[in-house]
């Protein structure tokens, strides 16, 4: 097993988790500059007194924001990137099996050691050079059930890619959802700033009354 495949179970609930935090801060944040505190000042400028303080949390909102999505962006890409190699192995085998090609190697087999086991019975069975017949019946018979021991292995092997597939798709649809979401939010926040950045500049142009 890969170091992904053995992890994976723990990492996508910590990162979903991670990412949950960083959004309820978000919200929080929100939250709190929902209402600007305004009042004119000493001169009668029309000044916003809140717009500064309104406009950092945003900013600090946004930077959050963008940070989240990065990391969402580079899982989303890691998700798929995994998905596709196990469909490419899915089909190897398919592939393997199909045309009885069992002792193929291809590069991902190579470190399943019982497969690599196998494939070598059957390749001294076949190999074998002026065997007696002694010798020879009994390679051949260690060759057939080398054979079908082998086409069992990677039968169970392909299911597993294709359950892991499935489930690694599954991620990226969840992870392309929330992307949506959160990156839908960030240009909200982002026109948001662009709004009191505007207003901040009109209040200080606006002449004393």
């Amino acid at each position: 097993m890969s170091w992904f495949r053995q992890h994976a179970v723990w990492i996508w609930p910590a990162s979903l988790m991670a990412g949950l935090v960083l959004i309820a801060v978000v919200r929080v944040w929100s939250g709190w500059a929902s209402n600007p505190v305004t009042s004119l000042g000493a001169e009668g400028t029309g000044v916003v007194a809140g717009d500064a303080a309104d406009l950092a949390s945003t900013a600090r909102r946004i930077r959050v924001l963008k940070e989240l999505v990065g990391r969402m962006r580079e899982q989303f890409t890691a998700v798929q990137a995994r998905t596709s190699t196990c469909r490419q192995q899915v089909a190897a085998l398919d592939e393997m099996l199909a045309s009885d090609r069992l002792t193929d190697c291809p590069p991902f087999l190579r470190e399943q050691t019982t497969v690599r086991a196998l494939q070598k019975i059957i390749r001294e069975a076949t190999g074998s050079e002026d065997p007696s017949a002694r010798d020879q019946d009994r390679l051949n018979t260690a060759a057939v059930v080398a054979r079908e021991r082998l086409r069992t292995k990677l039968q169970v092997l392909r299911d597993q890619l294709t359950e892991e597939a499935t489930r690694l798709e599954t991620q990226a649809a969840t992870l392309r959802q929330q992307l949506t979401v959160q990156t839908a939010e960030l240009e909200t926040l982002q026109r948001e700033a662009r709004r009191q950045l505007q207003s901040r500049s009109a209040a200080g142009l606006t002449p004393a009354a």
